[in-house]
């Protein structure tokens, strides 16, 4: 049995034009075959559809099949619809020019639109349900343009929802990290950037305590500006049970003037996260034995 968890703060998320909130879960199964569900859940929560996905070879498109539904249509025509990703201000397209993404889940392709110029790599996700196509720079490193697109992949591929506005992040955050091989912490950044908008982050007094005893020794050479902005965060996430982690970055960055980069406040986030100074609660599918 899979059970999808809400945290009781995304209860109040907002459903769709359509009345219903599309979730995804890919996953294997105890026999060893991929078995991949959309629910198409309304403003109850009640799920209203469930529709099987059969991972197909990567030239063909998936197949979609009805399981239960109420007046819900079932996806089963290889169309898709574009969605134009519009960067922020900060992207500057530098060593990332173009990115093409195709969601066979969720039947979108999102394209941050730019000049095709440089060096093109293609990649898939471990499952065959995200394809990623994307130009950049000819000094830059093809093995690690690969490895971030391929991490890109597979992060969509097992999000339970995607926020589509949060994409406007990827094109600023991957311009500037893509010249470099990714690191366990940057992919860490990557999964919580695509959390934000659904995501609750938590922390506590004895995390504070913790942080605050051995920060030298944990963090060493950490100056004291950027010591009062890893405090501030986990002081914004102590006792949270509402706020998001997109919520806690736009009050902080209205105080803080050194944490306008948003590629920077996850940097902080992820450091945190990986010390247990900050736990994370988000959407996931559990399975019960």
């Amino acid at each position: 049995m899979r059970i999808l968890f809400i945290a009781p703060a995304l209860q109040s998320a907002k459903v769709d034009t359509h009345g219903y909130t599309e979730f995804v879960d890919v996953h294997i199964c105890v026999n060893e075959e991929l078995s991949a569900i959309k629910l198409f859940v309304d403003s109850h929560y009640d799920v209203r559809t469930q529709v099987t996905v059969e991972s197909k070879p990567k030239e063909d498109e998936p197949v979609f099949t009805e399981l239960a539904g109420l007046n819900i249509p079932v996806p089963k025509k290889a169309e898709f619809l574009d969605h134009i990703i519009v960067p922020t201000q900060d992207f500057g397209g530098y060593n990332l020019t173009h990115l093409f993404i195709t969601d066979k889940l969720r039947r979108r392709d999102y394209i941050l639109e730019g000049e095709k110029k440089g060096k093109k790599i293609t990649t898939a996700s471990p499952l065959g349900f995200i394809d990623i196509e994307g130009y950049i720079g000819e000094d830059i490193e093809t093995e690690f343009a690969e490895d971030w697109l391929l991490n890109l992949a597979n992060s969509m591929e097992t999000l339970v929802y995607l926020d589509e506005n949060l994409l406007c992040y990827i094109g600023v955050y991957l311009d500037y990290m893509i010249v470099s091989k990714p690191l366990a912490k940057e992919l860490v950044e990557l999964n919580l950037l695509l959390h934000a908008t659904m995501a609750i982050p938590h922390s506590t007094e004895e995390h504070i305590s913790i942080f605050e005893g051995h920060v030298e020794e944990l963090f060493p050479g950490l100056n004291i500006v950027n010591y009062r902005i890893f405090k501030a965060i986990m002081q914004n996430c102590l006792k949270n049970e509402q706020k998001t982690l997109m919520n806690v970055y736009e009050e902080m960055k209205i105080k803080i003037t050194q944490l306008h980069s948003f590629p920077y406040f996850l940097s902080v986030v992820s450091q945190l996260v990986s010390f247990g100074f900050v736990n994370i609660e988000k959407l996931e599918f559990y399975t019960l034995n």
